[in-house]
């Protein structure tokens, strides 16, 4: 299956505490967080287009590091819905992944857990099982525990029809709904279920120190 990919990079990381984009770190194998995430779409031949969401200031830095056609640029927006919006508008394909610019560890069986999914379901969304136990907490105490065994762990590529999830980005901006998420966007406004796919714990999100150091 063909598809494109929206990968936001326009965020700062501000709890990476570096002072810059943390996409723009260099990672232990010489290679900038950024480099490293979009590598394994270039490499897959399903992907035909990669939007990278980009900050006005950051856009050439940023095409500086690639050379090749499937590469796009959309500007980011003040949020990271925004950005998400901006890049879809660019798509030119029928199916899209959204994924995460900060989560280099991303593997290929990920991504065609993913494409085969969508041959039957508009929207999909990779998460893992919680490993532990999760407290709901208000003021500084236990309100209530969850069942861990009905939790999971969002993680991106999050996957859709592009028409459908455009639509409802498109909603949610109307209505002034902020959210976290594509999927949250999706289960909104969206005709079916998210699906899920399975993930990887390895496939974290670069979000403090302790994730690459």
């Amino acid at each position: 299956m063909e598809y494109s990919v929206v990968i936001p990079c326009a965020g700062m990381g501000e709890r990476m505490k570096l002072g810059y984009n943390k996409l723009l770190m260099v990672m232990h194998n010489g290679k900038r967080v950024i480099e490293n995430t979009v590598s394994v779409f270039l490499k897959d031949s399903n992907c035909k287009e990669v939007v990278l969401v980009v900050k006005e200031s950051e856009k050439n830095l940023i095409l500086e590091m690639f050379n090749d056609e499937k590469i796009k640029v959309a500007i980011g927006g003040k949020t990271r819905q925004e950005s998400c919006f901006n890049g879809l508008n660019v798509v030119s394909y029928p199916h899209v992944l959204i994924h995460d610019g900060a989560r280099p560890f991303i593997t290929q069986s990920i991504i065609d857990r993913c494409l085969r999914a969508l041959e039957e379901h508009e929207a999909c969304l990779v998460a893992v099982n919680c490993k532990d136990t999760v407290k709901y907490v208000e003021n500084g105490v236990v309100v209530n525990t969850p069942p861990r065994e009905n939790l999971m762990l969002a993680q991106t590529p999050q996957a859709f029809k592009t028409k459908a999830i455009l639509e409802c980005h498109q909603q949610a901006k109307n209505h002034h709904d902020i959210v976290t998420d594509d999927s949250s966007i999706y289960e909104l406004y969206g005709k079916e279920k998210v699906f899920i796919v399975e993930g990887d714990y390895a496939n974290i999100k670069i979000t403090t120190p302790e994730d690459i150091f």
